[in-house]
């Protein structure tokens, strides 16, 4: 009597990367609504509204933004160490992310802040402010620019975006240490770590750092959700593709979510609730993968429209206004940095190899000699 055994994760993953285009519809539709919650705020420039959607009873929307995002990325960025060297590992992620951020860091300083700056020319570009702007490149965010935006309904915040960018670094930082460890490749011993993690979070959200009832998850549940998205990959394989278990995930990640001190607890419904979504198929997307240009260039857009039409004081309005500019920017973002980058991937790795073994070669050169005048 044959058996019908439940399809896994990796039936639906392995050897089908390509066509999985469900992550790159999730990508895309988060990049659209944290542009949409940052028009509510930039619109009206209520603190008070805001603190109220945050602890309102619809919490748990805006909340699971950021989680699924991160929980997408180790769910990705997984299978990318699973197929590379660790240094080709460090060099794909460094090229995917400093890239466009360099080119958007360096056009709100050296062209949008210049053109609406309320001090001289002389004075902004002395100012420590302006300098210190350029570390947002290496993870140092810094949100104000001198003069600008001063008088928006929004506040002078040039890039609010940008606060996840260390948090970020430090997923793949963290990645990259457990795998020089040996834990990233051994999964119970990787399982068992979350579960500690999990405990230890909800330890701190109760008696140590209690979220904030009134703004995003913080940064270290970000991370978190991460490392459940590595270890959704490292099980996929025990893992149903069901659309029971997603429901159920998508449940109690809601839940977890609405519940602030829930948050690091969120983080595994969130892993499998994304990897479901990503593992669907519907039709290719035409225009490319903008989610990281519209999560770059869509704050200073709305700034600029605020600045320049104040009346612009209704959420949907300043969206739809900013959505044009905002295309056309993650569009140029991906045609002209992105995609010529990923394209290039296989030189870079080869790149990455040679300096490697460069390195390998001029530390063996080092330590013989070392050892040469200890003896």
């Amino acid at each position: 009597m044959k058996t019908h055994q439940k399809p896994t994760l990796a039936d639906r993953f392995d050897g089908h990367g390509a066509a999985l285009t469900g992550f790159d519809y999730i990508r895309v539709v988060l990049s659209l609504l944290i542009m949409m919650w940052h028009s509510i705020y930039l619109s009206l420039g209520s603190v008070a509204l805001d603190r109220s959607l945050w602890s309102g009873p619809f919490r748990f929307i805006p909340a699971s933004y950021l989680p699924i995002f991160f929980a997408l990325s180790g769910f990705l960025v997984a299978g990318s160490l699973a197929r590379t060297r660790l240094h080709q590992f460090v060099v794909l992620r460094l090229v995917r992310i400093f890239p466009a951020l360099a080119v958007e860091i360096a056009l709100c300083a050296m062209l949008l802040g210049p053109i609406f700056t309320t001090v001289s020319l002389h004075e902004y570009f002395r100012s420590p402010l302006f300098w210190n702007y350029f570390q947002n490149i290496i993870g140092n965010i810094q949100f104000q620019l001198p003069g600008l935006f001063d008088s928006n309904r929004g506040g002078s915040t040039i890039n609010a975006q940008l606060w996840t960018i260390p948090f970020e670094f430090e997923c793949y930082a963290s990645l990259a240490i457990l795998a020089i460890l040996g834990v990233a490749r051994r999964r119970t011993l990787f399982l068992a770590m979350i579960v500690v993690m999990l405990g230890m979070g909800t330890y701190v959200a109760f008696k140590v750092d209690p979220p904030n009832p009134y703004s995003h998850v913080p940064g270290r549940a970000l991370v978190l959700s991460f490392l459940c998205g590595v270890l959704v990959y490292l099980y996929r394989d025990r893992l149903s593709f069901s659309g029971r278990w997603w429901v159920a995930s998508a449940i109690l990640m809601f839940a977890l979510l609405q519940w602030t001190k829930g948050c690091y607890l969120a983080a595994l419904p969130t892993a499998y609730f994304t990897a479901y979504i990503g593992m669907l198929r519907p039709p290719k997307l035409s225009f490319g993968d903008l989610s990281y240009g519209v999560f770059l260039f869509h704050f200073p857009i709305e700034q600029t429209l605020e600045h320049l039409f104040p009346r612009l004081n209704r959420p949907g309005t300043l969206f739809f206004a900013a959505l044009p500019f905002v295309y056309v920017m993650a569009k140029l973002s991906w045609t002209c940095i992105e995609e010529p980058i990923l394209k290039r991937k296989k030189f870079i790795l080869r790149w990455a190899d040679a300096l490697h073994e460069l390195l390998i070669g001029l530390l063996s050169r080092v330590l013989r000699r070392s050892d040469q005048l200890v003896h």
